[in-house]
């Protein structure tokens, strides 16, 4: 028989599901409500403070989204079947103007549907069940018309035009007279032929001629088309006509009608063809105008906005305004070479922001707008492709590739589908010239949740069966490819199926993830990276009272918000991870979960039966689970435990107490993985010894920062013994009547039996912290041989 010991050199590891032998030291078979700091050690987790109520009733599958403006100005947008409200941290509610209705709000599964992305005092919200259309309205057409112009006068040269079966030509003189030059001028040629034409009463009747200089504007009166042909000795050179389209730009007059519209076809000179010119001169008279790109008549030019993403918009007042956003529209060009956005007869799966672009994503497209410009995806040219213009790129994949999520990941985008992960990269500037999206990894992932950013990584859920589990993508240092770790690996069947909702925080490296299989629990993930190595990967569960329902947690910097729903009202809560904090006069912070302070309860006294009588700002359903402490120096000191009655919704306390808090106690568990003895490997690690007996005797366990804790040690099928730490240490400075005793050393407590058959756990049920640091076990070791 042998006396040995073993250190177990800290515990902020969380719960391994491997085999005992293949498990750290310190690494745990559960851990509830605990959270493992590298500076700590493993504590109680800090309580969910309660801010303010925002709703009586239950707010069903509301879609949340939270908008951090900027440090002082915070809100969260619910959206419901038909509605949206908007709140401010502390629970007062904002108004909001509904100028185009609330329609594009209907959904009988919002948490599914809608999809948000905040873009200064813009939140753009998407109805993902929406297809987006075209408006029927067309471009504007223009009667038939036709521009005639006299390009080039020489002597000795008939002129002829004919315009609908009407002919008139005009010759010009020999030349023969110095007098005759003001008869080959172009002006004097136009002029001539419409003179004759309007001599013509049949013609008159017909058709209406306007002179523009050397150019003759035809229409026919009843605006049905016509044909207009020329002849003028010069190889069609002479006179031209601009109808419906012409060749090349050159072939355009110098002047115009204001408004004449006409297609440019190119030839094999240009690299441009089939884009269309306006005349524009709104002036008028004698004003000499320019052509400009234009738009083909009778065209759908429109994005429906009912079915595009809408605005909840942040107004110089304060207040919000959810509207219909003015989509740009299409502005030269046509359906051919100018074609709507990929995104049009398809259902938008989401919505991002990069690099000054609005991105949307849907089917195996992403889409971006102009640069700068939010509300356009049109290009600006058909004769040109700019730098700023808007960009339409599909992945290539021998798979279908939907596109479900966009998230913006080392100066780089990473595209999810179910699949597969791309990249999307570009140079310096992210243009239509320079950008590609190549397939970087292949990955199932379960993208119910969002996947989250947090410093150098990303983090996406995925199935395992009935469980889920969660993976870790970075860029490999060495190698600069891109990898994705299971940092669930080692805990296979932790988290329940269907995870909704993950949000991470890069402060203080902690990643949460939300399941509707357990609503009342977070599965919390806390790690710790030095340079290229992670010295800290801990899973651990956190739970809130039996019947809550975690609607929406996100993080800002420390703080951890929830939306949180009980017994049918809806309230914020908020745990605050950061280090330090404490309540006033004591060193830490009472775990209360629901807390309230006095200022948020409605406190009566009265004198006649000196009983004070509390009411929180929500409703109760198990005050005995709930603990009131005292923070004034009045008939209950600062940390003392006072005692109450409950009656009419109320909490009853004798005497007057106005300084308290108040919240429900909640627990705190760690249970050790099975204690067993290994030693070194020949091929390096450590080994489990399998041969021998080993009987536990007792174990000690260090803290610091510990009001209490107590010791459970289970037998198999015995009782289970405690051992309690109280903070009270006889001849301590800090052992002080009437206050909490928070304290720092070492707790020994017994354990007699066999390491195989006995289960030790670390339990803390009250409001004071406890911290452990490490732990030390010893046992008596028999084993027949020697090893060698």
């Amino acid at each position: 028989m042998t006396l040995i010991s073993t250190t177990i050199p800290n515990l902020i590891n969380g719960v391994s599901q491997q085999p005992y032998s293949l498990r750290l030291s310190s690494q745990a078979e559960a851990q509830i409500n605990g959270y493992s700091s590298v500076v700590e050690g493993l504590k109680k987790r800090p309580p969910a403070r309660f801010i303010a109520k925002i709703s009586n009733t239950s707010l069903g599958r509301a879609y949340i989204h939270m908008i951090n403006r900027d440090a002082t100005e915070r809100y969260v947008v619910v959206v419901t079947n038909g509605n949206l409200r908007v709140f401010r941290m502390d629970g007062s509610e904002v108004s909001v103007a509904f100028p185009n209705g609330k329609g594009y709000l209907a959904s009988s599964a919002p948490d599914a549907n809608f999809v948000a992305v905040t873009v200064a005092d813009y939140t753009f919200i998407l109805n993902r069940a929406i297809t987006v259309q075209m408006e029927g309205t067309l471009t504007p057409t223009r009667q038939k018309e036709a521009m005639v112009w006299v390009r080039q006068g020489a002597y000795g040269l008939t002129y002829g035009l004919d315009i609908g079966g009407y002919y008139r030509e005009f010759k010009t003189p020999d030349g023969s007279s110095a007098t005759q030059s003001n008869q080959v001028a172009t002006d004097f040629i136009a002029q001539n032929l419409v003179n004759q034409l309007n001599n013509d009463a049949g013609f008159v009747s017909q058709y209406a001629l306007s002179l523009h200089g050397s150019t003759i504007h035809v229409v026919r009166r009843d605006g049905a088309d016509f044909y207009v042909q020329t002849k003028d000795g010069l190889g069609d050179q002479g006179i031209k006509v601009c109808k419906d389209f012409v060749q090349r730009f050159t072939d355009l007059p110098a002047r115009a009608v204001h408004g004449f519209r006409v297609e440019i076809r190119g030839d094999s000179s240009s690299s441009f063809d089939n884009y269309w010119v306006e005349y524009d001169n709104p002036t008028g008279g004698n004003a000499t105008g320019v052509w400009k790109e234009s738009y083909r008549g009778g065209q759908q030019y429109r994005l429906n906005g009912g079915t595009l993403p809408f605005a909840l918009k942040r107004l110089s007042n304060g207040t919000f305004s959810f509207e219909q956003i003015p989509w740009d529209a299409r502005k030269v060009g046509d359906a051919e070479n100018i074609p709507p956005p990929s995104f049009v007869g398809k259902q938008i799966n989401d919505l991002f922001f990069h690099r000054n672009r609005l991105g949307i994503v849907a089917d195996e497209n992403v889409v971006f707008s102009r640069s700068g410009e939010f509300f356009c995806f049109w290009r600006s040219s058909a004769t040109q492709l700019l730098d700023t213009d808007t960009i339409d790129v599909a992945v290539s994949h021998s798979k279908v590739s939907i596109i479900r999520h966009a998230i913006p990941f080392n100066e780089t985008l990473l595209l999810f589908s179910d699949q597969t992960q791309f990249m999307l990269g570009a140079s310096d500037m992210l243009t239509p010239f320079t950008i590609s999206i190549n397939q970087t990894t292949e990955f199932q992932a379960s993208l119910l949740a969002k996947p989250v950013g947090a410093g150098r990584n990303v983090y996406f859920a995925m199935n395992k069966g009935a469980f889920s589990g969660i993976r870790e993508y970075y860029v490999d240092g060495e190698t600069k490819t891109n990898d994705a770790a299971d940092i669930t690996a080692h805990v296979p069947k932790y988290i329940p199926g269907g995870v909704t909702k993950l949000a991470a925080s890069s402060n203080e490296d902690v990643l949460v993830a939300l399941t509707p299989e357990e609503p009342n629990a977070l599965y919390v993930y806390k790690y710790y990276w030095q340079e290229l190595e992670k010295l800290q990967s801990s899973w651990s569960k956190w739970t809130l009272s039996p019947g809550s329902k975690i609607l929406y947690v996100d993080f800002i910097e420390s703080d951890l918000w929830m939306l949180v729903e009980r017994n049918g009202q809806v309230s914020f809560e908020v745990i605050s991870l950061e280090a330090g904090r404490f309540d006033e006069g004591v060193p830490f912070m009472f775990a209360l979960d629901q807390r309230v302070n006095s200022s948020q309860c409605a406190v009566t006294y009265d004198a006649a039966s000196d009983t004070t009588r509390i009411s929180l700002p929500y409703t109760v359903d198990a005050p005995s689970t709930f603990q009131i402490i005292g923070m004034d120096e009045g008939p209950y000191r600062r940390g003392q435990i006072v005692p109450f009655t409950w009656a009419d919704q109320r909490f009853v306390v004798k005497g007057k107490v106005t300084k308290f808090l108040v919240g429900r106690v909640f627990e705190f568990r760690y249970t050790f993985s099975k204690l067993v003895i290994k030693e070194e490997a020949l091929g390096g690690g450590q080994m489990t010894v399998g041969a021998g007996r080993m009987q536990l005797r007792r174990m000690i366990v260090t803290f610091n920062d510990t009001g209490y804790f107590r010791a459970e040690v289970t037998p198999f099928r015995r009782d289970t013994f405690r051992s309690i730490f109280s903070g009270r240490v006889i001849g301590s400075g800090h052992n002080i009547l009437g206050a909490p005793s928070i304290e720092q050393g070492r707790f020994r407590f017994p354990i007699s039996g066999r390491n195989e058959d006995i289960k030790i756990e670390i339990v803390n049920d009250t409001p004071l912290p406890c911290a452990l640091l490490s732990a030390e076990w010893e046992a008596t070791f028999i084993i027949r041989s020697r090893r060698t």
